[in-house]
C-alpha cells in the first residue's frame, strides 16, 4: 500500500484576511495549502493529506499513529521566544497557533519514529524543537549582501549552489556535491539544535540543510525543491528519498 504522508498547511485567522477574503464568510478561519507540496509527494508515489491545525492532544496522537511520515511545509516566521529570543527588527508574520500546532506534532512523530521532511520553514522549526536558534532577518543581522528572497523571479529559478556533505542522506538523494537551488527566505539557522548536523550550504555559508543523527530520519532543506521539481526533475529526488523512507516505514510497522 502507499504511505499516508500529512502536509502541514497554514492556518489563515479570519482577522488575517479582513477584506480580503475570497472564500468563506466572516468570522471564519481557513486552512490553506499550496498545491506543489502534495503534488510532488503523489508523484514520489505518497498519498498526500492536508492537517488542519487543531491543537488537540488526542487528536495529534491519532493522527499520527494514522500517517507513515510528515512533510512540514514553508509559511510564516516562528514565534521567537520559542528559541529564547525577544523580537527583533525584520521579523515577518507569526502564527502562534500553527507553531504550538506543530511542535506538538513533531514531538508525538519522533516518540513513534516516523519520518521528517521540513522544507524552509519546516527546516526552522526542527532546528528550534533541538534547541537551535534562528536569524529572525539575515539582512538586518548584516550575515549576508547574497538575494535569498529571490521573488522578483518564477518560483522555479535556481537563485545560488548549495554544497552538500557526501556522508548525508540529502546526497544519497541527489548523488552530486553541487547543486544549483531556487531561495525564497529572509531567516535562517543561526545555532544548530542539539544532534542536528549540517548536511547543505550556501556560497555565503547559510546552512541550507540538515539532518539529525540520532533519529532515523529527520532531515531539512531551507530551499524549496517542491517549486522546481516540474522544471527541474533531480528535485523531485528528496520526495523521493522521503516516500521510500515512509514506504519502508509502513512495512517494518505492518510485521508488528
Amino acid at each position: 500500500m502507499q504511505p499516508l504522508i500529512g502536509v502541514t498547511t497554514y492556518y489563515v485567522s479570519d482577522r488575517e484576511m479582513e477584506e480580503k477574503r475570497y472564500r468563506g464568510r466572516d468570522e471564519q478561519d481557513m486552512l490553506m495549502s499550496t498545491m506543489d507540496y502534495s503534488r510532488c509527494v503523489k508523484n514520489s508515489g505518497g498519498i498526500p493529506l492536508a492537517i488542519p491545525v487543531i491543537n488537540d492532544d488526542d487528536y495529534i496522537s491519532k493522527l499520527v499513529e494514522s500517517l507513515d511520515g510528515i512533510l512540514f511545509t514553508g509559511g510564516a516566521d516562528i514565534y521567537p521566544y520559542l528559541y529564547g529570543k525577544p523580537i527583533m527588527k525584520g521579523l515577518g508574520r507569526i502564527v502562534l497557533e500553527r507553531d504550538e500546532f506543530e511542535i506538538k506534532l513533531l514531538e508525538k512523530l519522533l516518540e513513534m519514529d516516523k519520518p521528517v521532511l521540513g522544507i524552509c520553514r519546516g527546516l526552522q522549526l526542527i532546528n528550534v524543537f533541538f534547541g537551535g536558534t534562528i536569524y529572525q532577518d539575515i539582512y538586518e543581522a548584516n550575515i549576508t549582501n547574497q538575494e535569498h528572497v529571490c521573488s522578483m523571479l518564477p518560483k522555479y529559478t535556481k537563485c545560488h549552489k548549495v554544497t552538500i556533505k557526501e556522508e548525508s542522506r540529502l546526497y544519497k538523494a541527489f548523488g552530486k556535491k553541487m547543486l544549483d537551488v531556487n531561495s525564497l527566505h529572509h531567516q535562517a539557522i543561526e545555532i544548530l539544535g542539539d544532534g542536528l548536523i549540517e548536511t547543505a550550504i550556501s556560497e555565503d555559508k547559510i546552512i541550507e540543510g540538515i539532518e539529525h543523527k540520532n533519529h532515523r530520519f529527520v532531515i531539512g532543506v531551507q530551499w524549496h525543491p517542491e517549486m522546481m521539481a516540474d522544471v527541474y526533475n533531480e528535485q523531485q529526488r528528496i520526495f523521493q528519498l522521503f516516500i521510500n523512507e515512509a514506504s519502508s516505514n509502513k512495512k517494518r510497522n505492518s510485521f508488528k
